[in-house]
């Protein structure tokens, strides 16, 4: 929340649990469908749609179209998946462990909108493609861990910590042989 929609006094406390234009996020869909397609063009990714791709992501979500992955033909290179829920937002998953939400809350008091919700996400996925994307999951000698991720640009730097209980650590790591990922920019297209 930004507070220009609602001023310097803020927004009233009722604004908080209330959505009562969720449809002014129904171009996210469109944009991130052809966000999508753009990538396919420019990169040398596979693209897998289908309802199922990524269970986790999907999980507790009213979906309203298949999911769709994008895995980039380079292995080091960051893969992106996108779930499509009927509210209407999106669900994205960057990397192996970094999910972001667009809008991110979607309620009345949320200087949110379609339009600035599409150009964050372009700016996600223009570093991720760029390679300017890492993550890494630490875990202190006590068991506390942690989950962090950063992506950049020359405009500025996003970086998100994110704690992990021991429960939800050993999943993220059940299947990994690796705890941090400094990913690379994805192949163009010749």
């Amino acid at each position: 929340m930004n507070g220009h929609r609602w001023g310097t006094a803020g927004p009233p406390l009722e604004a908080y649990s209330r959505v009562t234009d969720p449809e002014r996020f129904a171009s996210l869909h469109h944009a991130a469908t052809g966000l999508l397609d753009g990538l396919e063009r420019e990169f040398e990714a596979q693209r897998s749609e289908a309802y199922g791709l990524d269970p986790e992501l999907e999980q507790d979500c009213n979906l309203s179209r298949p999911s769709v992955a994008l895995l980039p033909r380079d292995t080091g290179a960051a893969p992106i998946v996108i779930v499509f829920s009927a509210f209407p937002g999106l669900r994205v998953r960057f990397g192996r462990w970094y999910v972001v939400a667009f809008p991110t809350c979607g309620c009345d008091a949320c200087d949110e909108t379609a339009e600035s919700e599409t150009a964050r996400l372009r700016s996600f996925i223009d570093n991720m493609t760029a390679g300017r994307f890492r993550e890494t999951i630490r875990v202190r000698a006590d068991g506390a861990a942690c989950q962090e991720s950063e992506f950049w640009s020359a405009d500025g730097r996003c970086a998100e910590e994110l704690r992990l209980d021991q429960a939800r650590t050993r999943k993220l790591l059940a299947a990994e042989d690796r705890r941090a990922y400094d990913w690379g920019p994805w192949p163009r297209r010749k």
